[in-house]
């Protein structure tokens, strides 16, 4: 009994905390009709907002309204925006952190501009995805990041 006792002292020793597990790699619930994809986002660890899922993006962006409450700084950087109306060129601000559900990455590049829908705070893109091994299980309604 003392041995069962001693191996599973040490077995929870060296095994992680289960919060810690859970925070890298906590499913993210996604909202929305399977066409697209809506996911609640926490950037700088302050400002939380509702950003579509798009792994056609190659840069997420965040709407000027949100780059004004974050108090975020220009980097000096601009990205052509092809929007419906023809190409803009649009500033880039570095976010010091993106996290989705537990998940968080540091040093994201952002587009400002406003042409992500009404409601929306922004768009999740390849910049951030790509960081992970990512999958959308439309059944369960969750983005997995690895």
């Amino acid at each position: 009994m003392h041995l069962l006792v001693v191996l599973l002292g040490l077995a929870l020793a060296v095994a992680p905390a289960r919060a810690e597990w859970i925070a890298v790699r906590a499913p993210v619930p996604l909202r929305g009709d399977g066409t697209s994809w809506l996911v609640q986002a926490t950037i700088n660890g302050r400002a939380q907002g509702l950003f579509l899922l798009d792994t056609g993006a190659s840069y997420c962006v965040i709407t000027p309204g949100l780059a004004r409450e974050l108090a975020l700084s220009p980097t000096g950087s601009f990205a052509t925006v092809l929007t419906a109306n023809g190409a803009v060129k649009a500033p880039v601000v570095r976010l010091r952190s993106l996290e989705l559900n537990g998940t968080r990455a540091h040093d994201i590049q952002a587009i400002v501009h406003d042409a992500v829908g009404p409601k929306l705070d922004g768009v999740i893109g390849l910049n951030f995805l790509n960081r992970y091994r990512y999958a959308v299980d439309p059944q369960r309604r969750e983005l997995e990041l690895e």
